[in-house]
């Protein structure tokens, strides 16, 4: 009989190429999680040694971004293309930001599972509305993201939450303005933040919560090479 050549399966490359397929095809969209090295290696039964070469390499291409004791997301290429634009956020101001959020939206956020109304989602809508025509005016797209987030806080319908929003409102546009001053963030903003609202509505409470937490892990790993105080 003829022998047929079998050619030696390359298994770093393997492993590269199916998890690329699931990056670039959207089954693993921006700001998913990635499974850790060891769930991988169980899942290709191979060694860490190839699972972190596989991932080294999507790394390289800008398809994912890792941050120590945060973890390792699917990215955006487009994130981390040339921009004249300085980015002007320290690391340390975003996590004043979240601990913020946490305090003040999040728990607003609780609370509109029994407070909210459809004129409260309506609003939400409405600024979503602004950010997608003001796409291409920054400083209108920051001030409705902004406004986006004191719906959220409003829908809460608690005096004091939204006043803290309203009283700090300088300090969160300037975050926003640096965060979405970041090469084709503006798309997923709008996307995401219809998504919110579609939770928010079904009372998904929970979902928006998890995803907000993932969000600010995922932008911590993701802005580390910008933030001001990491140059």
């Amino acid at each position: 009989m003829d022998i047929v050549r079998i050619e030696k399966v390359n298994l770093v490359v393997a492993v590269y190429t199916l998890l690329r397929e699931l990056l670039i095809t959207g089954k693993w969209p921006e700001v998913t999680k990635m499974p850790t090295e060891n769930e991988l290696c169980r899942e290709f039964s191979v060694s860490r040694v190839v699972i972190r070469e596989a991932l080294q390499k999507l790394r390289g291409e800008k398809l994912i971004v890792t941050r120590q004791g945060v973890g390792t997301y699917a990215a955006n290429p487009s994130n981390f293309s040339p921009t004249d634009q300085e980015f002007v956020l320290s690391e340390q101001t975003y996590r004043d930001f979240l601990l913020f959020r946490e305090g003040v939206e999040i728990n607003a956020i609780r609370l509109t599972r029994k407070t909210a109304t459809e004129e409260d989602y309506q609003r939400m809508e409405q600024c979503v509305d602004a950010m997608q025509a003001a796409y291409d005016t920054k400083d209108q797209y920051n001030l409705a993201d902004y406004n986006f987030h004191l719906a959220v806080v409003s829908a809460g319908h608690n005096e004091l939450l939204t006043r803290a929003m309203i009283a700090n409102q300088n300090t969160i546009v300037s975050v926003f303005t640096a965060m979405n001053a970041v090469p084709d963030a503006r798309d997923f903003g709008v996307n995401s933040h219809r998504q919110i609202v579609q939770n928010l509505r079904e009372k998904q409470i929970k979902q928006v919560i998890d995803s907000y937490a993932e969000m600010g892990k995922y932008n911590l790993a993701r802005l580390h090479r910008f933030f001001k105080d990491s140059k």
